[in-house]
């Protein structure tokens, strides 16, 4: 496997987490299979949990693995210049209206962001006028904060001074005040609370459920239609691979908080211990009132030109026959 993202080395108590030796067997599949992924935070870990504990080679299929860098990623599979990737699902729904070819057959982790503020800020309507921090404005967090948060506490995108600031920054900006409020994905938000931020909103609570029966589903694992309809054994144990890695998290903290550390060293321990559990490791697929309910933020917002549909931008159909943890060992022989 010719791996183009961060040098592992596996360690002796992982691998036992997921039994037995990791001999090598005859890969299913001789052209590696490009799979793309950002920096190695809690949305995009699922890859890099493969990468380390061998799951890739568990299923025999040969995987270029290009991760590490969120730009790169998105630029890849803007321009469908990969087979299997994990994107925001809002970057899959332009991407779609633009004409490249791309579905989500994976779900990834719900909420897994917090809105924080700076101390002296002691309400939302203390907002209005200020700075606020965010990644970027065509993100699902972004949407839902304008679309409809804001609109729950009184206020409208007109009234924040939104600023782009890198989220390993954000605590510092809250701090100094350069900021009054922002919107980062975990383990960031833990981050600036435990620099002392004030939580806003909690991750389970983004979304007003009496409006939008769904969470804040935000991530998931894409590939082009193309590659699934060429390959769809190596698509299929892909797949399997990223529900098996979301197992992992899920049953064993003690892996998952060893894998989030080894690609995030610069990271104090503790904050990832205490930030875990904020982003329910889970594979819940965004149902139809989600999708479609970004959709048509973006449209309003003109952040897509043609229309889609909800059958367009998902297809779920391999992970509904997901088998069940470790799905590997279910593999006909």
């Amino acid at each position: 496997m010719r791996v183009l993202a961060m040098g592992i080395s596996l360690a002796m108590g992982i691998s036992l987490a997921l039994g037995g030796s990791l001999a090598v067997a005859q890969n299913i599949n001789q052209k590696p299979v490009r799979v793309v992924a950002g920096s190695p935070g809690y949305d995009h870990i699922q890859p890099f949990i493969a990468e380390r504990l061998k799951l890739w080679e568990r299923y025999k299929v040969n995987v270029e693995f290009i991760g590490g860098n969120y730009f790169r990623s998105n630029q890849m599979m803007s321009t469908a210049d990969f087979d299997a990737g994990y994107n925001q699902y809002a970057n899959a729904i332009r991407n779609l209206s633009a004409g490249v070819d791309n579905v989500i057959v994976g779900a990834s982790s719900a909420n897994c962001a917090l809105i924080v503020a700076n101390p002296k800020v002691k309400s939302w309507a203390d907002l209005k006028g200020k700075r606020f921090g965010i990644v970027t404005k065509f993100d699902v967090q972004y949407l839902t904060l304008v679309k409809h948060i804001l609109p729950r506490h009184g206020l409208k995108a007109s009234d924040l001074d939104f600023a782009l600031v890198p989220v390993p920054e954000i605590a510092a900006g809250l701090l100094t005040g350069d900021v009054a409020g922002a919107f980062p994905f975990e383990p960031f938000g833990t981050n600036a609370i435990a620099k002392g931020a004030k939580l806003l909103l909690k991750a389970s609570d983004m979304v007003d459920q009496s409006k939008i029966k769904s969470d804040m589903l935000r991530n998931g694992y894409i590939m082009t239609r193309k590659f699934i309809k060429s390959n769809p054994e190596v698509a299929k144990r892909l797949v399997w691979a990223h529900m098996d890695a979301i197992e992992m998290m899920r049953r064993d903290k003690k892996a998952g908080l060893e894998t989030l550390k080894h690609y995030n060293p610069k990271l104090d321990p503790k904050l990832l211990e205490d930030s875990y559990d904020n982003c329910g490791w889970s594979y819940q697929k965004p149902p139809q009132v989600w999708i479609e309910t970004l959709i048509g933020w973006m449209k309003e917002d003109k952040l897509i030109q043609k229309d889609v549909a909800y059958k367009d931008v998902v297809d779920f159909s391999l992970q509904d026959a997901y088998p069940g943890y470790p799905a590997y060992e279910k593999l006909k022989k």
